[in-house]
């Protein structure tokens, strides 16, 4: 009889070192609740509290865990336009992405950016008060106009699931 073979391959931290499946259970449970006490964390992963605190602090360490986040409940800003922008480059502002991603991160109103494979280059999440307050923020983004080639903007109407753990960290099969 042969040992089944596990169809995730193994998962590291940024720092190198490698997550074994307590690891990926205490992320899994840090992501449910991040204000979990530390001792409530070790009883449910079956480990002592300081083995437990040692394992967050190195998870901390390695990169595995960059922050811990409050999720703002996101119907007091129902008054705001949240907005998904896909946005496409000219060809020559491709060499000078480090600057647009500059553009982004300084910009509050963008929430997300990713730099993605398709028709465009990038696909934008921006909170604005309205939408037609996106061509001040593009305005910014791209004051001399030399990035932007185009745009798509899709207003968001509403949200039918919000972040969740990444699918390794869920518990049951995985796919």
């Amino acid at each position: 009889m042969t040992a089944r073979r596990s169809r995730t391959p193994p998962l590291f931290a940024p720092s190198g070192a490698r997550l074994d499946p307590v690891d990926l259970e205490l992320l899994r449970r840090l992501q449910e609740d991040a204000h979990i006490q530390n001792q409530a964390l070790a009883r449910t992963l079956g480990l002592s509290a300081s083995g437990c605190l040692k394992r967050v602090r190195r998870l901390e360490e390695g990169g595995a865990i960059k922050g811990y986040v409050a999720l703002a409940e996101e119907t007091m800003f129902a008054s705001w336009s949240l907005l998904w922008v896909n946005v496409k480059l000219r060809r020559r502002a491709r060499t000078r992405r480090d600057e647009f991603e500059a553009a982004l991160r300084a910009a509050p109103e963008v929430i997300e950016a990713h730099s993605i494979a398709g028709r465009f280059d990038y696909l934008l999440k921006a909170a604005l008060p309205s939408v037609s307050a996106w061509d001040g923020l593009r305005a910014r983004l791209d004051p001399e106009n030399g990035f932007i080639k185009s745009v798509d903007v899709l207003p968001g109407l509403r949200t039918a699931k919000e972040k969740s753990p990444h699918p390794l960290l869920c518990t049951g099969e995985h796919p």
